[in-house]
């Protein structure tokens, strides 16, 4: 059986995991790996805007999945979220102009894929510290790209000690903290609603975006914006079921 050592309360390292690897490793090493594979991909034949768009439609592919595979009740609340958090986003990235390609069609098998890594997540990772979840699918993620690296190149490393900082602040932040999170969430609150809490991602870049690039924001993308906000907090409002504590 496979196993993965994890911290326990106590803060000494035990082996846990077991059998529960094996589906969270491939998930990282054929989902995982490619999604962020089609993103780059389909990134060189259109606006870095529209496949943003593309990409959220995963949400109402979550909450459809989730009522027709498994049973889970949306009701009105959760439905109108989500069309709400659609309508912002298209507001955010509205304007874009597709160039057509070979590679566009990824833009739109990507949500779909996205869908299924949610509600894989959500399955496998019960009973599986969020931590050990996301350093199995990343170890995945790594497998499938080391050996795409050594059959298909390019074989050279970033050049400059900013390239490498730059590759270092992404793997950690929105790769090992963003998705161990993601992962939490998921189990917590189930895949409808971390999947419709996640499209506040593209309000998030578009405000960094304003601060950090000096980008200005149109009266368009800041009603977006909170439409995105309102479905958010909407899907939160009056809660009745408890959230449990994360388990780390």
């Amino acid at each position: 059986a496979s196993s993965v050592p994890v911290p326990s309360p106590g803060g000494k390292w035990r082996v846990g995991v077991g059998l529960a690897a094996l589906p969270l490793f491939v998930v990282g090493g054929v989902v995982s790996a490619g999604l962020a594979g089609s993103f780059f991909g389909y990134l060189s034949v259109l606006p870095a805007s529209l496949p943003g768009l593309i990409a959220y439609l995963y949400p109402a592919l979550v909450a459809v999945a989730s009522w027709l595979v498994f049973g889970e009740r949306l009701g009105v609340r959760l439905v109108v979220a989500l069309i709400v958090s659609f309508a912002g986003l298209a507001l955010l990235v509205g304007g874009a102009q597709l160039r057509w390609g070979p590679t566009l069609l990824l833009a739109f098998v990507s949500p779909v894929g996205y869908a299924g890594y949610i509600l894989a997540s959500e399955r496998l990772g019960r009973g599986v510290p969020a931590v050990a979840s996301s350093a199995l699918v990343h170890a995945g993620a790594a497998l499938t790209f080391t050996i795409a690296l050594l059959v298909f190149g390019p074989r050279t490393l970033p050049a400059s000690r900013q390239a490498w900082g730059i590759v270092v602040v992404i793997a950690v932040l929105p790769s090992v903290v963003g998705i161990s999170l993601l992962l939490a969430g998921v189990v917590r609150t189930g895949a409808t609603r971390a999947a419709l809490l996640s499209t506040f991602e593209p309000v998030v870049t578009i405000a960094l975006a304003a601060l950090v690039l000096g980008d200005r924001l149109k009266g368009p993308q800041l009603i977006g914006g909170a439409m995105v906000l309102a479905a958010v907090l909407l899907t939160q409002w009056r809660r009745r079921v408890p959230i449990p504590p994360l388990q780390p």
